[in-house]
């Protein structure tokens, strides 16, 4: 028995980790665009250093203003992406994922932690060599 109570205690620990309970949004695109696989862009991010939640403003389909895009929460971003861009998560990419790296420190009230990221994968793009350097302007790393 108690090992049994032991084994529960060790799953509910590890149901309830952080890494677990990542939360990403994956990003489709269905758009008029000459050059991608029938008009499709799909993207996923996540916010590193911050608290669950922090996702639910900017991963909500309804407030985005485009037609075509559609948002959805997951636990994770899938594998097979082409490249990915790391920037600092500021309270504009909060609300909007593509505006990383566009004001600078301080611009924003309510300070965000120092570590506080955004990290963008990208599977489809009209151009991949125009999002590397989209993500280089804004103040982003990119990496394969």
């Amino acid at each position: 028995m108690k090992r049994l109570f032991a084994i529960g205690v060790f799953l509910c620990a590890g149901l309830s980790s952080p890494r677990l309970l990542a939360e990403v949004c994956h990003v489709t695109e269905q758009l008029a665009v000459a050059g991608t696989a029938n008009g499709v862009m799909e993207s996923c991010f996540e916010h590193r250093g911050m608290p669950a939640g922090s996702l639910d403003w900017s991963c909500n389909t309804e407030k985005s203003p485009v037609a075509g895009v559609h948002k959805e929460k997951r636990a994770n971003c899938p594998s097979g992406h082409f490249g990915k861009c790391t920037a600092a998560l500021t309270q504009e990419t909060l609300a909007n994922e593509d505006a990383s790296g566009q004001f600078v420190q301080g611009t924003w009230p309510d300070p965000l932690p120092d570590d506080a990221q955004i990290v963008t994968y990208y599977y489809q793009v009209h151009d991949r060599e125009q999002t590397r350097i989209d993500c280089e302007n804004g103040g982003g790393k990119w990496s394969q």
